[in-house]
């Protein structure tokens, strides 16, 4: 089955979300730590904020592309058929949600709970706003 060829704005968006997605997680590990002062929980919160921006980042470009140039991010062979901005998204309010729970005082269990809990709500409500890709 050949590639399909994709925007350049959306190949120009996926190679730099690489980068972005790296300086917004080191960028929060660096400032949840001190407030929080648990570094295991700073990575995860980071992570989960990273790994939300690299998924976002390409949704964003690809549905800015006019709709009869568009090609969807699930149609590449190594994506996942599943909505990447409603992921990032939900991965970017799961840890707002984990790190709230966190600072009020409920710990780590509880943080990490609450933030998987409201990260799968923001999947299911983003993928309903969000325009298919």
């Amino acid at each position: 089955m050949p590639e399909q060829q994709f925007h350049d704005s959306v190949v120009a968006a996926d190679r730099w979300s690489k980068v972005a997605a790296l300086v917004v997680a080191i960028a929060v590990f660096l400032l949840v730590r001190e407030p929080v002062g648990d570094v295991q929980f700073a990575s995860i919160v980071a992570a989960m904020t990273g790994i939300g921006t690299r998924l976002y980042i390409p949704f964003h470009a690809s549905v800015r592309v006019p709709e009869a140039d568009r090609v969807p991010i699930s149609n590449h062979p190594t994506a996942g058929s599943y909505n990447h901005g409603a992921a990032g998204l939900g991965l970017i309010v799961a840890s707002m949600a984990a790190l709230g729970t966190f600072l009020v005082g409920h710990g780590f269990l509880a943080g990490v709970g609450v933030g998987g809990i409201s990260g799968v709500v923001g999947y299911a409500v983003f993928v309903n706003i969000l325009p298919s890709e």
